[in-house]
């Protein structure tokens, strides 16, 4: 079975039903967005508001339209997609996954170190609590790529590049977190840059979807290190500078999207025998 047509049998959504789809998504998110403006906090993570109970929205959401078109043996296969690893090309998918959201933290601690910075010395949570922290983001990754790649996606990638595909989800899903930032009281300047580096992530996403069977248990691994610091650092704060980070991940967009092309994401340039 090709991959377009395994995408299509495994409850993905239609090109028209995908616009519905972030539609439903925001609607849904509403009575979210309301919690977090209470000032209520989540119990295990204070730094983060209540309405970041939302992140199981894109999959609800998702779910509700799959059911619909295709039932509950649909809607068991959708989501059983949450953790597809057979369908990754190779283990060493899953180490790029697991090592380079790692690896751009600390290539921005470095560019702040040169900057002058004074930062202060890391402290670290309890390995029970970072455990914990760890399975919560997880489960929070699987609510969010079932919706983003495991659902929209498809249905957008039909008539257009995998880059503008990935564009278009990630200025959505930008989008969708601007509210939860405000709750949060950051500046104008930094959601700004936060969600600018949220669309250079999604096209990183996307090309490890791609190249890894379209798989999104591999988009919920990588997902789940890009909030792994708040769960090591007991003040990751002053760490972070969201300008610093988007810059690294639009460098890193970038030569995915020349070195891979545009058009799949998953052509790479060099590769032996490639055209």
């Amino acid at each position: 079975m090709s991959d377009r047509n395994r995408t299509e049998s495994d409850g993905n959504s239609r090109p028209a039903a995908t616009w519905f789809y972030f539609l439903l998504l925001f609607a849904l998110s509403i009575p979210f967005y309301f919690l977090g403006a209470a000032g209520g906090r989540l119990p295990l993570a204070a730094f983060l508001p209540m309405s970041a109970l939302m992140a199981f929205i894109p999959m609800i959401a998702a779910l509700i339209l799959v059911y619909r078109e295709r039932g509950v043996s649909g809607a068991t296969t959708f989501l059983g997609r949450a953790l597809d690893y057979r369908r990754i090309r190779g283990a060493g998918w899953i180490l790029v996954a697991l090592v380079l959201m790692p690896m751009v933290f600390a290539t921005e601690y470095v560019v702040l170190r040169l900057e002058g910075r004074a930062l202060p010395d890391a402290q670290y949570f309890p390995l029970a609590e970072i455990v914990a922290f760890s399975l919560m983001f997880l489960v929070g990754a699987i609510g969010e790529e079932l919706g983003w790649q495991g659902y929209a996606y498809a249905g957008l990638k039909h008539g257009r590049s995998a880059l503008s595909a990935a564009l278009i989800i990630g200025v959505i899903w930008a989008l969708w977190h601007v509210i939860p930032f405000i709750e949060m009281g950051r500046s104008v300047g930094w959601i700004t840059w936060q969600c600018l580096g949220a669309i250079a992530l999604r096209v990183i996403i996307v090309w490890l979807f791609e190249n890894a069977g379209q798989s999104v248990f591999i988009a919920v691994l990588f997902h789940t290190t890009i909030n792994g610091p708040w769960g090591v650092v007991t003040d990751f704060e002053p760490y972070f500078d969201p300008f610093v980070l988007f810059g690294i991940l639009a460098l890193l967009a970038g030569g995915v999207a020349a070195l891979w092309g545009p058009s799949t994401l998953a052509r790479f340039r060099f590769a032996h025998g490639h055209a």
